[in-house]
């Protein structure tokens, strides 16, 4: 596992698992709850790019003439997710999903390794699909926003000998 992951973990990815859906009768409104974990060091193996053609019903009856079906690009990649690496993570369904360099690839299918070391799923993105991503926000230091200063000026000029103009100022700012 470790020569793999110094080969070819070159991850982040984010392993999407859907949560709970609920749908408000009145409005229609839809919610759904995602669980988002980062695997900062996942392997991740090469893809093989593939057009896939979709034929219809008609090509199969009777051997009339040859009938065109749709035709897609989409891209099949395997990930290995060592399980050391997602603690939180304690099953993966074919319901989740996987965005790696903003692609979303929907789980085809899932092989465990023994001891509940690693996982082994086998991907598929088509190509053109955008994929729902979900940055999750952190703050990496703690910011002390109470801070003081306080400015005095001087008299800089006298108008004569019985004059004094005094431009002394204070200001004090808290942010």
């Amino acid at each position: 596992m470790y020569s793999l992951k110094k080969e070819y973990g070159n991850g982040p990815l984010s392993v999407y698992q859907l949560g709970s859906t609920t749908t408000n009768l009145d409005t229609g409104v839809k919610s759904v709850a995602k669980t988002v974990t980062v695997i900062n060091r996942a392997i991740i193996l090469p893809a093989k790019i593939a057009r896939d053609v979709i034929q219809t019903i008609s090509q199969i009856s009777a051997n009339k003439a040859f009938v065109y079906g749709g035709s897609y690009d989409s891209r099949t990649r395997t990930f290995i997710i060592d399980r050391l690496d997602c603690t939180a993570i304690s099953e993966l369904k074919e319901d989740d999903w996987i965005v790696f360099n903003n692609r979303k690839y929907e789980i085809k299918s899932i092989q465990e390794f023994e001891f509940d070391t690693a996982w082994v799923i086998i991907a598929k993105h088509q190509l053109g699909d955008v994929g729902e991503q979900v940055f999750p926000l952190q703050a990496d230091h703690l910011l002390d926003l109470l801070q003081t200063a306080t400015a005095t000026t001087e008299p800089i000029f006298t108008l004569g000998s019985d004059d004094l103009l005094a431009l002394t100022q204070t200001a004090t700012a808290t942010l």
